[in-house]
């Protein structure tokens, strides 16, 4: 499955890498793009292994807000 997400709070590149490397090691995760300038994260995942729920956790555990 494939969502997108509205973030804010990331700033710069290594934002997009610490949030990036926090959700990549999440079981059922398969890709993360995440975007500062954009101020989004394309994910796919597997919803039988890790729910959105989860991965919005893990964002807003890094210091980020996700919208919606």
């Amino acid at each position: 499955m494939k969502s997108e997400l509205k973030v804010t709070g990331m700033k710069c590149s290594g934002c997009e890498l610490l949030v990036t490397e926090a959700l990549e090691v999440l079981d059922g995760v398969e890709n993360v793009a995440a975007s500062y300038q954009k101020g989004t994260i394309s994910i796919e995942y597997d919803p039988a292994r890790v729910s959105i729920d989860g991965i919005k956790a893990v964002v807003s555990e890094q210091g980020f807000s996700v919208e919606g």
